[in-house]
């Protein structure tokens, strides 16, 4: 089964080729106004800059890219981008470079090798992660099984959040689908049948830090 990446945080690179300033940018996005919201504040940051390529892939029931070589030669910036995250298994991400003219041309070659150079930076500052399939489930238990439940939570790699503390404990589990049963399985154990799990909700999960290709 093929990775699936996306990233941790915001990513930044700058780099000089002959003069010319590349200046990286990842994002992890959730739409394509996410997208286009977050190239019109680099436009901002930049607006005397010559060139704002990027390329940016989207998942759900329908798989969505889209990249622009924003006036540089065709093939040169956007596509190559673009390969970084398709070839990467990226998904709900966002790279893009802002270029700075140094007065030399680069010929098509060196801007291909400039801007993947800078987006593959930038990417992996953003820090890539693989997401796992998972399943979530929201519960509420006893004080003493919480306890219990968290402390097998740290040592299995199981997350929990959204904790709410009141008469009981109310809040939510994430474990690897693989996993799945065997939490059923340890929740009836440990509460004697009072903590039942019932349906969960397939999600993703983050899992480890990956390196580029």
């Amino acid at each position: 089964m093929s990775l699936i990446v996306t990233l941790n945080r915001t990513g930044d690179s700058r780099t000089e080729v002959k003069k010319s300033v590349f200046i990286g940018r990842s994002f992890h996005i959730t739409s394509p106004d996410e997208a286009a919201a977050f190239l019109a504040e680099e436009r901002k940051k930049y607006p005397d800059a010559r060139h704002l390529c990027y390329a940016w892939v989207l998942g759900g029931e329908v798989s969505r890219q889209k990249s622009s070589d924003d006036g540089e030669p065709q093939g040169t910036a956007g596509q190559p981008l673009l390969d970084l995250l398709t070839s990467n298994g990226f998904t709900d991400s966002l790279v893009c470079v802002t270029r700075y003219f140094g007065g030399t041309l680069l010929g098509k070659g060196g801007l291909k090798r400039a801007y993947t150079d800078s987006g593959r930076l930038a990417l992996e500052d953003g820090e890539p992660v693989t997401l796992i399939p998972a399943l979530r489930w929201k519960e509420r238990c006893s004080y003493s099984v919480f306890e219990m439940l968290s402390r097998k939570a740290g040592q299995s790699g199981w997350q929990i959040g959204n904790i709410e503390y009141g008469q009981d404990v109310a809040f939510e589990i994430t474990v690897p689908k693989e996993n799945g049963n065997e939490l059923v399985r340890y929740c009836l154990d440990l509460s004697g049948g009072a903590l039942v799990p019932g349906d969960p909700e397939s999600i993703l999960m983050t899992g480890e830090r990956v390196s580029l290709t």
